[in-house]
C-alpha cells in the first residue's frame, strides 16, 4: 500500500467548482434557449436518448465509485471499470453531459458543453497522470501502457471476488448521482 498523498494540481483544485458554475451556466442557458421543434419524433428520440444516457452516466460513476472507494491514492485500482479505461468516472460524467443536453433536445449545447468538457478534462487527467506516477512508479507505467486513458477498450471488465467499500464516499456519489439527474 502506497502513502496517501493530498498533493494536487490547480487542474484538480478548480475541477469541481469549476464544473459546477459551468454547470449552472450551461443549466440557465439551456433553459433560456430552448428549441422549437420540441414535439416532433427527432426531438423525442432526442430526449429519450439523452434520458437513457444520464441513466448509464448515473449507473456508471456509482460502479466506478465502488472499486475507487476508499483506494483513491492509497492504492492503484486496475479492476472493474478500471480496467477498460483509466478514467471512467470521467467518461461517464462526459456521457452525463451529452445525455443532459440531449435530454434538454440542445445539439449545438451538447457539442459546446462536451468539446468544452473534453478540452478541460484532458489538462485535469494529465495532471494525475503526473501525480499517479509518483505515487506508483512502474506499477502505473505499466497499467498506462495497458490501458486507454478516456474511451474504453471493449472487453470484460477484470473484477475482484470481495471488496472493501467506504460508505461514506458512496454516499456522496450517491448524492452527486441525484443532483445530476435533478438537473
Amino acid at each position: 500500500m502506497q502513502k496517501h498523498s493530498k498533493s494536487s494540481s490547480k487542474y484538480e483544485k478548480l475541477r469541481k467548482p469549476l464544473s459546477r458554475v459551468l454547470a449552472i451556466i450551461f443549466i440557465l442557458f439551456a433553459f433560456l434557449t430552448a428549441p422549437k421543434g420540441n414535439g416532433n419524433q427527432f426531438h423525442e428520440i432526442l430526449e429519450f436518448t439523452g434520458y437513457s444516457l444520464l441513466i448509464l452516466a448515473a449507473l456508471g460513476r456509482i460502479w466506478c465509485l465502488i472499486y475507487i472507494s476508499g483506494r483513491k491514492d492509497r492504492e492503484l485500482c486496475t479492476e472493474g471499470p478500471y480496467s477498460l479505461c483509466r478514467n471512467p468516472l470521467y467518461l461517464f460524467s462526459f456521457i452525463g453531459v451529452i445525455g443532459f443536453f440531449a435530454a434538454l433536445q440542445s445539439i449545438s449545447l451538447c457539442l459546446i458543453a462536451s468539446s468544452l468538457y473534453l478540452v478541460y478534462y484532458r489538462g485535469v487527467i494529465k495532471s494525475e497522470e503526473i501525480r499517479l506516477k509518483q505515487l506508483f512508479g512502474a506499477s502505473c507505467l505499466t497499467y498506462f501502457q495497458s490501458t486507454p486513458r478516456f474511451f474504453p477498450k471493449w472487453q470484460r471488465p477484470s473484477t475482484l471476488q470481495s471488496l472493501i467499500v467506504a460508505p461514506r464516499i458512496i454516499e456522496r456519489g450517491m448524492r452527486e448521482v441525484v443532483w445530476f439527474l435533478l438537473a
